[in-house]
């Protein structure tokens, strides 16, 4: 007999358990929060339990879907559902499990849902579509890839590659990730404490090319699910549009020097979101499989 229930901190185990036993199958295992990361996050004002639902086959947690009221933006309340992860052979526990979530969303005035989901990732795409999220918009890109894909044993730095240290050089990172982000300077600053304190970054670089400055790092996810052997890698890369042919050799370089970084510090894939679509046949020409996400809307 199914039973379903909204969060209580005593599931919190058997979720997480959940999720690693759904994702492990997926072709893009997904970052997703550990248990401290999700107890802060269901510990804000903003919280509410009813809006975590959960589907139980007697004691075993079979489904779970989340969702949140966001915000309100341009006179249209939005609220948004996470990935439903729903385990083999109990499929059938879908409909209830999306109907109680949207019906929580609706009551608490949302007038449209969003949600977001890549190809790889069971199901979810093909759900979102049957529930009617007929708004389907391209997101970003993904890629995962072995760092030695980019570095073999003969691997020198190229000459405009510089390493920044995260304690003498706070200042100079600070106004690079600032400026990149379009956040306060003291967001940035907060942000790198953090980093220091976790010792969550191996290692940060700068590239240089001509007067064009591109930048990134290795991040450990310290707030995502350990999944062993991987690592986040992020990059801004600024070249202005007459210089635009160099933005292969500006990836390939800051890359390429990031996943040396990453194979000494014992880790063989690099996780790397592309927000730059638009650039997505240059970085295939590097040999990277770009994956899209793609973000879905309902209106009701």
């Amino acid at each position: 007999m199914i039973t379903y229930e909204i969060y209580d901190e005593s599931l919190l185990d058997d979720q997480i358990e959940l999720v690693k036993d759904i994702i492990k199958d997926w072709d893009w295992v997904i970052w997703y929060p550990n248990k401290q990361s999700l107890l802060e996050s269901y510990s804000r004002p903003s919280f509410s339990s009813d809006t975590r639902h959960y589907a139980f086959d007697r004691d075993k947690m079979v489904g779970f879907l989340s969702s949140t009221i966001e915000r309100e933006v341009e006179g249209v309340l939005y609220g948004s559902i996470h990935i439903p992860f729903i385990r083999e052979g109990y499929e059938h526990v879908e409909d209830e499990l999306l109907k109680k979530t949207l019906d929580t969303l609706k009551a608490k005035g949302a007038q449209a849902i969003r949600s977001f989901a890549m190809p790889g990732w069971g199901e979810t795409i093909q759900i979102l579509e049957r529930y009617g999220f007929g708004e389907k918009k391209l997101l970003s890109y993904a890629t995962m890839f072995s760092v030695d894909l980019l570095v073999n044993n003969d691997y020198k730095k190229p000459e405009r590659v510089q390493e920044l240290d995260v304690l003498r050089d706070r200042i100079v990172l600070t106004r690079l990730i600032a400026e990149a982000s379009k956040q306060p300077k003291e967001v940035i600053e907060n942000y790198i404490e953090e980093l220091i304190w976790t010792d969550a970054i191996p290692a940060f670089a700068v590239v240089h090319h001509h007067v064009d400055v591109s930048f990134g790092y290795l991040a450990k996810g310290l707030r995502y699910l350990d999944i062993p052997g991987r690592i986040f890698l992020s990059f801004v890369t600024s070249v202005k549009d007459e210089n635009k042919d160099l933005f292969k050799d500006i990836i390939k370089d800051g890359f390429g020097y990031l996943a040396m970084k990453a194979k000494k510090a014992g880790y063989n894939t690099l996780w790397y979101e592309a927000r730059d679509i638009e650039n997505v046949a240059l970085y295939e020409e590097l040999g990277l499989k770009m994956e899209p996400t793609y973000g879905f809307t309902l209106r009701v």
